[in-house]
């Protein structure tokens, strides 16, 4: 089996969400999404886990929005990206960061009123797992950034020109598509599925994509075409899915 997890390995991406934490480079357009919805949206945001959360670079977006102190645990599957978030963040005990995975978080049930899962779900296998421990462990809201479209799609984005004897790819992304349908019935009767469409400046991610396409690969970085998301030859039909937990 390949391996799919390919940012463990891209120091040109632990660098970028490194000097993101530390406020050197502009908010992303997810994370000035998500932090408005959880603001505007969330029952309550006293108590935020953030999966998948990279060097825990949402926290200032979120420190924007939310005027009052609130506990944050960042948790991710990348050692180095805790090792960063906990040295940058080491002055507020508020924040903690923890090594986890997404689909079997050690964490008790209900122990967060809000969580946030930011551009990890399409990139995983066993999304179901993910997104019930996400539905597990909160109590309130859940908000994911994921791509939402009109049919599932599996998809492999090889990167590198090495496959095995099955024909698959040593070394790739996925990036996976899923459709209403898919999450309603992972979701149950647990919640109430609400969509958001993604609201982005085109201007700063095809800044972004400038600066990004000689180090991470024009078919990596995202850019814009006649008002749509592209990697590569792929439109990704990003969407805020919001869980509201009965």
């Amino acid at each position: 089996m390949g391996k799919w997890n390919y940012w463990t390995e891209r120091s040109y991406y632990h660098a970028e969400l490194r000097d993101r934490a530390k406020g050197l480079k502009s908010e992303m357009e997810a994370a000035k999404q998500i932090s408005q919805l959880v603001f505007h949206k969330a029952k309550s945001h006293n108590s935020i886990l953030d999966a998948g959360c990279g060097t825990g670079h949402f926290i200032l977006s979120l420190e924007k929005k939310i005027e009052n102190d609130f506990k944050y645990l960042g948790v991710d599957i990348t050692e180095q990206h805790i090792i960063d978030a906990i040295e940058i963040f080491k002055e507020n005990e508020n924040y903690q960061f923890k090594l986890g995975d997404i689909r079997n978080l050690e964490i008790e049930d209900k122990s967060f009123e809000v969580s946030i899962c930011s551009n990890t779900i399409p990139h995983i296998p066993q999304i179901e797992k993910a997104i019930n421990e996400l539905i597990r462990v909160t109590k309130n809201d859940v908000f994911i950034r994921m791509l939402v479209g009109d049919e599932v799609l599996i998809t492999k984005k090889a990167l590198s020109n090495n496959f095995d004897e099955n024909g698959e790819p040593e070394s790739f992304m996925y990036i996976n598509i899923y459709d209403e349908n898919y999450l309603k019935n992972i979701i149950g009767d647990k919640g109430q599925l609400v969509i958001y469409d993604d609201e982005f400046d085109e201007e700063a991610i095809m800044k972004h994509f400038n600066e990004h396409k000689n180090i991470a690969g024009k078919n990596i970085a995202t850019r814009i075409v006649e008002g749509n998301q592209f990697k590569g030859y792929l439109m990704l039909p990003w969407k805020i899915v919001h869980i509201k937990l009965y």
